[in-house]
C-alpha cells in the first residue's frame, strides 16, 4: 500500500497528524530566536590599556611592545594591529578561524594577568575585550533636555538602567554622554614657592590620606578582629583641611595654598538627540533571545519610567533595532505564504 492510498483512506489520522505538526510549527514560529544579527563566535579579541600621561612612544615601549610578544607566542596568531596615543593604546587581536575561542580567551586573559606586574604602575587599566554579536545595541533611549543639569540628568540614565537591568534577557545596559563628577584642587604656585612646599609633596600627602586597604588581623584566642586601614576622603571639606606642610607658624592646609572644589570632569564627547542636548541609555541582548518579546517587557518598563521623569525631561527612542526585525520577519511570513498557496495550487 502506498504512502498516499494510506493517508486518503486514513484521513482522520492524517488530519490529526497535520494539526499536531501545525500546532508544533506554530509554537516553534513564536518561540524561536529572533534577532538582526546572528550569533557568532569570532576569535577576535580587543586589548586596552588606558596610561594617564604618557605619550604614544612611551605606551608602546612601556606597554605595546611586551605585551605583543607575550600574545604572538600564543600561536595561531592571524593578526595583530596595535595603535598607541596620549595615555591609550588599543591592540586588535585576531586568531585563525577553527581554533577554540573559548580557550584563546582564556589565553589571553591569563597571559595578560600574568604580564601586569612587570608593565608600569601608573597604568590606570588594562583590559581584554571578547568581540560578539550580542555587543550590538538592540536600543538606544535618549533622555533629552535644554534645561536640566548635568546631574539631573545623570540620575535619571542610572534610575533608568535600574529599571532595565531587571529583564533577564539584556546583556547589559550602558550609559554615554555623561560627565563624572571629581574633586578639583587648583594649586597656587605662588604661595607654594614662598613657603617651601613642593609639587610632589603635596600629591604625596593628599595620595597617603587617600587609602582604603586590609591591614590583617588580630587574633584574641576566642575571637578574631579585621583591621582596616581606612583614610579614604568623605568630604570636600576633609580634601581642604589636610595638613601638607608644617612651619613655625603653624600646619599649613591644603585650602591654605589650593582652590579646592567639585567640578565635572573635561566633556570629551557631546551627545546629542535631534540638536538637543542629551543622555544615551544603551541596551544589549544575550545570544539567542527573542528581540520582539524582550521590546514588549522593555516598552512595558520604559513607559513606566517615562512618568516619573521631571517636566524638563523628555523620552526619546534614538534607535529600535526590535521594528526592523518585525519589519523583516512580516515580508519573510508574506512570501512563505505565497509560496505554500502556490504549492497547494
Amino acid at each position: 500500500m502506498r504512502l498516499t492510498d494510506f493517508a486518503v483512506r486514513n484521513f482522520h489520522f492524517t488530519t490529526i497528524l497535520f494539526v499536531l505538526v501545525m500546532l508544533l510549527g506554530i509554537n516553534a514560529l513564536r518561540n524561536m530566536p529572533r534577532g538582526e544579527d546572528p550569533p557568532f563566535s569570532a576569535p577576535l579579541f580587543i586589548v586596552v590599556a588606558i596610561y594617564p600621561g604618557a605619550g604614544p612612544a612611551d605606551i608602546e615601549k612601556l606597554v605595546a611592545d611586551p605585551i605583543e610578544e607575550v600574545l604572538y607566542n600564543l600561536g595561531d596568531v592571524k593578526k595583530m594591529i596595535t595603535n598607541c596615543n596620549d595615555g591609550l593604546m588599543i591592540m586588535q587581536l585576531e586568531f585563525n578561524y577553527g581554533v577554540d575561542v573559548d580557550n584563546k580567551n582564556n589565553d589571553v586573559v591569563r597571559e595578560v594577568n600574568r604580564l601586569r606586574p612587570d608593565l608600569p604602575s601608573d597604568i590606570l587599566e588594562l583590559r581584554v575585550v571578547r568581540a560578539a554579536s550580542s555587543d550590538v545595541a538592540i536600543l538606544q533611549t535618549a533622555l533629552v533636555s535644554e534645561t536640566a543639569t548635568d546631574s539631573t540628568l545623570e540620575a535619571q540614565a542610572r534610575l533608568l538602567k535600574k529599571q532595565l537591568e531587571r529583564v533577564r534577557d539584556l546583556k547589559k545596559v550602558q550609559i554615554q554622554g555623561t560627565r563624572a563628577q571629581e574633586v578639583l584642587v587648583q594649586l597656587d604656585l605662588g604661595k607654594m614657592a614662598q613657603m617651601r612646599i613642593g609639587l610632589n609633596q603635596v600629591l604625596q600627602l593628599l595620595a597617603a590620606n587617600n587609602i582604603n586597604v586590609p591591614g590583617g588581623d588580630v587574633d584574641m584566642g576566642s575571637r578574631r578582629f579585621n583591621i582596616r586601614t581606612n583614610t579614604s576622603f568623605q568630604s570636600l571639606e576633609e580634601i581642604a583641611t589636610t595638613t601638607v606642610h608644617t612651619s613655625a607658624d603653624g600646619p599649613v592646609l591644603l585650602r591654605d595654598i589650593a582652590d579646592v572644589r567639585l567640578d565635572l570632569e573635561d566633556q570629551r564627547h557631546i551627545v546629542r538627540q535631534d540638536g538637543k542636548r542629551a543622555v544615551w541609555v544603551i541596551s544589549t541582548l544575550k545570544d539567542r533571545k527573542n528581540i520582539v518579546k524582550n521590546r514588549d517587557l522593555l516598552a512595558g518598563k520604559l513607559a513606566e519610567f517615562e512618568k516619573t521623569l521631571p517636566v524638563e525631561v523628555q523620552m526619546v527612542q534614538a534607535f529600535d533595532q526590535a521594528k526592523s526585525v518585525e519589519k523583516r520577519l512580516s515580508g519573510l511570513g508574506r512570501d512563505f505564504l505565497i509560496a505554500v498557496l502556490l504549492v497547494l495550487l
